[in-house]
């Protein structure tokens, strides 16, 4: 997976939760956009979130944060983890940010 495939997974993503928001009035905007992250960064085989934390590589600042993110929710929840989960958190957080800078541009208040 490149970093402009995954970029357009993201922004196709939150085309799909403005959508919803503006169609269906949905209140909580950032649970859809948790909601997206959790399923394509955890939810998936440890290859499609691999690839995901790969293709994060594309954008070093992006990265950063979404480790930086990753580390933060790992310490936070006080757990000894592994190379799997680490991997997962990592896709988790910067898909998660690349569907936050996204939606934000549309203009869905966060």
């Amino acid at each position: 997976m490149s970093f402009t495939k995954l970029y357009n997974d993201a922004l196709d993503s939150a085309r799909e939760i403005a959508d919803e928001v503006e169609n269906y009035g949905h209140a909580d905007p950032m649970r859809l956009i948790e909601e997206r992250a959790y399923s394509r960064g955890v939810e998936t085989y440890f290859a499609n979130a691999f690839e995901i934390v790969d293709a994060l590589r594309g954008d070093g600042n992006l990265f950063d944060e979404a480790e930086y993110e990753a580390k933060e929710m790992i310490d936070a929840r006080d757990l000894d983890t592994n190379f799997s989960d680490w991997v997962h958190e990592v896709a988790y957080q910067g898909y998660r940010l690349l569907m936050i800078e996204q939606i934000s541009r549309m203009g869905v208040e966060l």
